[in-house]
């Protein structure tokens, strides 16, 4: 902890920081699933930190709101790699960009996630200990040196039509317009870059099914060796609760806890 409150003076004599971004558009979610990512991220979160969101509503709470184009190739979850661009978000040289999915619940504190240590040429990303899918990393965060992942930005607007829909043809995923997050993985490990995770234990994983859930539990505890993940509450380990599912929002979540830490 020392250690990452002298790197981060450092960076605020420097000039750096750090930029939290999301995206949000209309659809699925609520303005005010930014506005709750916001602030708690402040209630669990000691260092300074700037917050960005790339929306097409200007009302959101944010620090930063971009407007998205109304005429635009780039659809849904991947407008989130235009925050790979330097000349994007107002980074400036040797910014920490972190860019945050607002489908998350923060339960704890955030520090040593939000200040993970992050060198040149890595992508930091929560580790995905759920799922069979192959990918061992969740498109809920990344973090990044700005610029020092350009190559995924670049890569992608080469032709960004076919690889919006080239892990939906493949049978990767099993929803159009997803796998933004295999995109990801699948360029920066091409292009060498290392990609760094955040320890597993500390994120949970939360659905409306009850037998996943199950399933999860009995999983996160095998690997992580933890007497339980979620029983009424989460294991005091776990700091974030992803609750991504394509059928279930957290504002429609049967877990009455959860929805009083989003609250």
């Amino acid at each position: 902890m020392i250690c990452l409150i002298i790197e981060i003076l450092i960076g605020e004599i420097c000039g750096m920081s750090i930029k939290i971004c999301t995206l949000y558009f209309e659809g699925k979610y609520t303005p005010d699933y930014v506005d709750r990512l916001y602030n708690s991220l402040k209630r669990n979160c000691t260092l300074p930190f700037e917050f960005i969101c790339y929306s097409d509503n200007p009302n959101v709470k944010a620090d930063i709101v971009i407007p998205l184009p109304k005429e635009t190739l780039i659809k849904q979850h991947w407008h989130k790699l235009t925050f790979f661009s330097p000349l994007f978000a107002y980074q400036n040289p040797g910014d920490d960009i972190i860019i945050m999915d607002i489908d998350q619940v923060i339960v704890g504190n955030v520090d040593e996630i939000i200040g993970h240590h992050v060198n040149k040429n890595e992508l930091v990303s929560y580790k995905k200990w759920w799922g069979d899918d192959g990918l061992d990393i969740n498109g809920g965060f990344y973090k990044f040196k700005s610029g020092e992942c350009q190559v995924i930005w670049d890569t992608y607007m080469q032709a960004p039509e076919d690889w919006q829909l080239s892990f939906f043809k493949n049978m990767t995923v099993h929803y159009k317009y997803f796998g933004e997050q295999n995109f990801v993985s699948h360029i920066a490990k091409k292009n060498n870059i290392e990609i760094v995770k955040i320890p597993g234990y500390k994120i949970g994983k939360l659905t409306n099914d009850d037998k996943q859930n199950l399933m999860n539990n009995v999983r996160y505890c095998k690997k992580f060796d933890k007497d339980y993940m979620i029983l009424d509450k989460p294991h005091p380990d776990i700091k974030v609760v992803h609750f991504a599912n394509p059928h279930t929002t957290i504002h429609e979540s049967k877990h009455e806890w959860i929805k009083d830490y989003w609250k």
